[in-house]
């Protein structure tokens, strides 16, 4: 009787744990096939990014009209901005994808460039159009090496999902070679002298030189990041949460891949492995129609901030695009505005939701600053400026310079000719410093 029972027990033990395995490997399955359907978007729209950045620049090569290379040259700014956010999230980690990567951000950066030569009335030269001409043949290649990829991807030669695995990449070293690294190594860097831009704010691109990483604290690991990110999305928000691709740049990264419960995208924060810090976040969620003001929106955009502890913290240029606000925020130290500790926010225009964040700058370059008091008066700076400048506003600013330093100023903001603009003057030795033009486009600011 005892061993008839304790076969039934067995019996029903075997069934419980071969209905629990199978369960399992249902989630994994599923799991798989989520994370394979991520890398499957983000591929695929960045081979159509690519595919529409060809065909623009082909089109600017016989435009004969200003205001229309005006309109394409901005148009593949965006793109590649965009193509640079889906490359970002392959999981890919060959030294090709980070000449691919830095290919992309160098045409965003010339195109842009040449979007604010065209915008002033400028237009381009013989040199320009030879420099876009190079870049053009550098993106057509690109394109036709990505179709080839894309055709060993639908042949089924390769899955986003098993490159994933480390030791499937191992596995795959030298397939890598022929199906994946040998697609993005030909893109090198092109040897044109790329000017230095402003973007997102003034003086954002000098950042980029900076390598001295301020972020403090212990090492984290992928769990601890996917419990960072879920509390910065909001845990009332969250409802499914999984491992992202990790980054080894200037600060190296968790990725972690959040469904939001409402099932509208996906969000993808990175998480720094020092100190546990969120270093960007962005939402490809659907927004279908703009309701918010660009007032209330800067509203939720500072709210947001004060809550994440980022304070004394105040708007400076902002940009309204798809139905969303970008609103760049520097950190105010007393009187002093320090533009190097950067922030942007962008605030979903139908419901007020934060669908992007990047502190990069501001963790690379933000400490407490000892500030010498300024060896010229506010007055004695006011007399070097040009008396043409109907200055409006006043005040001391935190610039950084070329050379990865920084330096106090005197920012003078002023209209002269129906254009506003920006006069900085050196807060110690009287030098005009830098002078900036504001657009105001409609739908925001740009500094130029």
């Amino acid at each position: 009787m005892i061993r008839w029972m304790l076969t039934i027990v067995l019996a029903v033990a075997l069934i419980a744990v071969g209905l629990w395995g199978y369960n399992q490997y249902l989630q994994n399955m599923e799991y798989r096939n989520y994370i394979e359907n991520l890398y499957q978007k983000s591929f695929f729209e960045l081979v159509g990014q690519i595919g529409d950045i060809d065909t623009k620049l082909s089109k600017l090569m016989v435009s004969g009209d200003q205001s229309q290379s005006m309109v394409l040259l901005a148009e593949v700014w965006r793109q590649a901005d965009a193509a640079q956010v889906n490359l970002g999230q392959l999981p890919l980690g060959h030294l090709s994808l980070i000449k691919t990567s830095k290919f992309i951000n160098q045409l965003a950066d010339y195109c842009y460039y040449l979007t604010k030569k065209v915008g002033q009335d400028r237009t381009i030269s013989l040199e320009e159009m030879d420099k876009l001409q190079k870049l053009r043949n550098n993106c057509a290649q690109l394109n036709e090496e990505l179709k080839v990829l894309v055709d060993n991807l639908n042949s089924g030669g390769v899955k986003w999902g098993e490159i994933r695995q480390a030791k499937i990449k191992q596995e795959l070293n030298e397939k890598a070679e022929n199906l994946i690294e040998q697609q993005f190594i030909k893109i090198e860097r092109t040897g044109i002298d790329y000017p230095t831009l402003i973007y997102d704010g003034p003086f954002s691109e000098t950042l980029q030189q900076r390598k001295d990483i301020r972020i403090q604290g212990e090492a984290i690991d992928q769990k601890k990041a996917q419990e960072i990110a879920a509390d910065f999305v909001g845990r009332a928000r969250v409802g499914e949460v999984n491992d992202g691709p990790e980054t080894t740049a200037d600060i190296e990264t968790w990725g972690v891949y959040i469904k939001p419960k409402d099932g509208n995208g996906t969000i993808f924060v990175s998480v720094s492995k020092k100190g546990g810090k969120v270093v960007n976040m962005i939402s490809d969620g659907e927004i279908k129609s703009a309701k918010l003001s660009l007032e209330e929106a800067q509203d939720r955009a500072e709210r947001f901030l004060a809550q994440k502890g980022y304070s004394s913290m105040i708007p400076t240029y902002s940009q309204k695009f798809d139905g969303t606000l970008v609103i760049n925020f520097a950190y105010k130290q007393g009187d002093v505005i320090v533009y190097p500790d950067l922030i942007k926010v962008k605030v979903s225009l139908e419901d007020g939701s934060i669908v992007g964040f990047d502190a990069r700058n501001y963790l690379i370059a933000h400490k407490e600053r000892d500030i010498d008091p300024p060896k010229l008066s506010l007055e004695e700076a006011r007399k070097l400026v040009n008396p043409n400048l109907k200055v409006k506003s006043e005040g001391l600013a935190i610039i950084p310079t070329e050379s990865g330093g920084e330096r106090l100023c005197y920012e003078f903001k002023g209209e002269y000719g129906g254009d506003n603009f920006i006069v900085y003057i050196d807060a110690n030795n009287g030098k005009e410093v830098n002078i900036l033009k504001i657009i105001d486009t409609g739908d925001g600011t740009l500094v130029i």
